[in-house]
């Protein structure tokens, strides 16, 4: 059943609202604030906002905002006193679906919300949670997104180690745009077979080569209007970079075997965690490519990094978990937590999500266990990045850039020095 979050600091009016829609077939809840208004949408699937543009602790404005920002696409609705009018009227302009003058225990109003409810439904479901960052690089980054999410004429260029969540990051970019209600398409550009990448991008004619036996429509053409996002671009040929370079600028491409040009309007997302400044000097991928994706760079951390997102992460994860495998579990034991906490995480989100999908799968209880997480309990591994032992410490040092993708400022991290001393030891061993 789709069910209404009424936002209203008035406890009395608030349980009054919720009875009255719940007596006329709608199931109801409310919340006393704009917080437990957030923690509720964060926890609970809600089809429907109807809150109080006047709240104790901040407004309605504010609520909507932070849904815009967070991806939730769900029909908001403002109550508002006749002072309270011209605000509302705002929050219109910023999204809401209508301001609703008090008392809203009428007919009309009903109509209203039965109507919202109707249109998200036959949309869709167009809600797409993302998960709340609580460390600082991972803040700064969540910022960041923010920032050029709703600048569409900025290329961004992801980059960051295997498993940090790239594509993850992406879909917030599209999801936070103006884009956000046309099309996401993602390419992996490592698993493209070369002699077919440009055929897959761009699309061909019949005839175009063997086995071109019809004509085909490519990646750009399915992402018209919306976001193309373009995963370990560094693994591009040099006649698909190229054509990218040429679509990108030009904002037109041909098919492959093609005569006429196609427009296109895409906003170009792409990916990688390869040093692509080396790929340029040894002459793998094109410099002025490199600068047309670069314009905005966002480095996506590790999860190492990010100790205080490493249990909220795993619970958000866990929620899922439970509505996919129709699962009931409450959480993590204390123990479970802090192995969770103390290691390294070499494959970052991707090996944490495999790990609580597994649990949440074994679980026996409400609690997750240590039997049934599938990870060593050696803890952080002291030494997996320590340079102790001075015979291995040139394969430590490379093993550190490997898993940070070369950024130096996080292997220095990882190794537990300053960048000053990972210089040194960089030109020591005749690395840099």
């Amino acid at each position: 059943m789709e069910t209404v979050l009424i936002v209203e600091d008035d406890r009395v009016y608030a349980r009054a609202t919720t009875n009255w829609l719940v007596k006329n077939g709608i199931n109801a809840r409310y919340v006393l604030s704009v917080d437990n208004a957030k923690e509720f949408l964060d926890n609970h699937d809600v089809d429907l906002v109807l809150s109080d543009f006047r709240l104790d602790n901040g407004n309605g404005m504010e609520l909507l905002e932070w849904m815009n920002t967070h991806g939730y696409r769900i029909p908001f609705l403002i109550m508002t006193g006749y002072g309270d009018i011209p605000g509302a009227v705002e929050a219109v302009k910023k999204g809401a679906v209508d301001y609703l003058p008090k008392p809203v225990q009428t007919e009309k109003v009903l109509g209203i919300i039965r109507k919202a409810l109707e249109r998200k439904r036959r949309d869709g479901n167009t809600k797409q949670r993302f998960y709340t960052s609580k460390s600082p690089l991972a803040l700064r980054l969540q910022e960041h997104i923010r920032l050029v999410a709703p600048v569409d004429t900025l290329a961004v260029l992801i980059r960051g180690a295997s498993g940090t969540g790239k594509e993850y990051v992406a879909r917030q970019i599209h999801v936070l745009s103006g884009r956000s209600d046309a099309s996401f398409i993602a390419v992996d550009c490592g698993v493209l077979p070369k002699e077919l990448a440009a055929s897959e991008l761009f699309g061909h004619v019949k005839g175009a080569f063997t086995g071109a036996t019809e004509n085909k429509t490519g990646m750009f053409a399915a992402a018209n209007h919306g976001t193309l996002f373009l995963d370990e671009v560094g693994n591009l040929n040099a006649e698909v970079q190229r054509a990218l370079l040429r679509a990108l600028q030009e904002k037109r491409y041909r098919p492959v075997g093609g005569k006429e040009e196609i427009q296109t309007d895409i906003r170009l997302v792409a990916a990688t965690n390869e040093d692509l400044e080396k790929a340029i000097a040894e002459g793998r991928f094109r410099e002025d490519l490199f600068h047309r994706l670069n314009e905005f760079p966002l480095h996506v951390p590790l999860l190492a990094e990010c100790i205080e997102d490493i249990i909220p992460l795993a619970e958000f994860m866990l929620d899922a978990a439970n509505q996919e495998f129709s699962r009931k579990v409450k959480g993590f034991d204390r123990e479970v937590q802090k192995r969770l906490k103390s290691y390294s995480w070499p494959g970052n989100i991707r090996e944490l999500r495999m790990v609580v999908r597994r649990a949440t799968l074994l679980a026996k209880d409400d609690w997750i266990t240590t039997g049934e997480i599938d990870i060593p309990d050696k803890g952080r591994q002291p030494g997996e990045y320590s340079l102790n032992d001075e015979r291995m410490e040139r394969a430590t040092i490379l093993k550190a850039l490997e898993a940070t993708g070369n950024d130096r400022k996080a292997a220095a991290r990882l190794l537990g020095i300053s960048r000053s001393t990972l210089y040194l030891k960089l030109r020591k061993y005749r690395l840099d």
